[in-house]
């Protein structure tokens, strides 16, 4: 499948019946092992992909770090990939562009952008974010691939205000960006389902959840509307959390259970990658 089918791919499955779940990635093995898992859309994970190469989850990690793993990521299957691009990894709406221009050259077929900052923390100026999102918008329509624009709106996840301030935040933001050209509203960290259903009922766009703690599952939030779900760096921690249960399994009893258990085959995980 061409980038051009995988994006008019992509966009059909942000459309329904059912509720997309994209599958998080940081490098090309975990990407082609939710791919064969079933899969029907990988996004990258920035946190995921800044852990795996020694840097913290910020707009610090380099640039190039960040497109090469997406790269890598997007060589690895053949299922429609959404890149995280942080803020936009550039400082003004020309570099953004570029970003967004690399991007679909490598062939994701969406992007997902941030609207805040964990200095301060704060969020951006709105209208300068929706410029932000015009832009990308205009750049996409340029291109002639109709990637998904994912909108991140960040009240919730920075803990910025009350509970309903975030709400109504959330609601106002994710709809200037709609308006701006934004296919898809992303509010992560949102868990209550009265607030979820609020968000469904007054964004004029399908809704993107993450999958945090105390999050509805999948079933629930189907009903409440809401039509894609991430997990973020879930993946990749829990991947961290079984590494040092191995360690502190082998370093404290000296037995292996803990990584043959359930481990891929030699076999299965190299023919992955023939």
């Amino acid at each position: 499948m061409d980038t051009l089918a995988k994006a008019r791919r992509f966009q059909e499955l942000h459309r329904g019946p059912r509720i997309l779940v994209i599958m998080n990635a940081w490098d090309a093995a975990s990407a082609r092992v939710f791919e064969e898992a079933g899969a029907q859309a990988v996004g990258t994970g920035s946190a995921g992909i800044a852990f795996s190469h020694g840097y913290p989850d910020n707009e610090r990690i380099p640039r190039e770090v960040i497109l090469d793993a997406t790269r890598e990521i997007v060589d690895a299957v053949d299922v429609p990939v959404t890149a995280d691009i942080l803020t936009g990894l550039g400082a003004t709406h020309e570099a953004v562009v570029a970003t967004v221009d690399e991007v679909i050259a490598m062939g994701a077929v969406g992007i997902n952008v941030e609207d805040g900052t964990d200095e301060g923390p704060r969020l951006f100026e709105i209208d300068r974010q929706v410029e932000k999102i015009a832009a990308i918008a205009k750049a996409v329509k340029a291109s002639g691939i109709p990637i998904v624009v994912n909108a991140r709106t960040d009240s919730y996840w920075l803990k910025i205000g009350d509970e309903t301030a975030r709400l109504r935040a959330s609601i106002e933001r994710a709809n200037r960006y709609r308006e701006a050209g934004a296919d898809c509203l992303f509010v992560p960290a949102v868990t209550d389902k009265v607030a979820i259903r609020t968000l469904v009922q007054e964004i004029h766009g399908p809704i993107n959840i993450l999958t945090v703690p105390g999050c509805p599952p999948l079933a629930e939030l189907e009903q409440l509307g809401v039509r894609r779900v991430s997990e973020g760096s879930g993946p990749m921690r829990a991947s961290m959390g079984l590494t040092r249960r191995i360690a502190q399994e082998l370093l404290s009893t000296g037995t292996f259970k803990s990584f043959h258990e359930g481990s891929v085959p030699y076999a299965e995980a190299n023919k992955l990658f023939e």
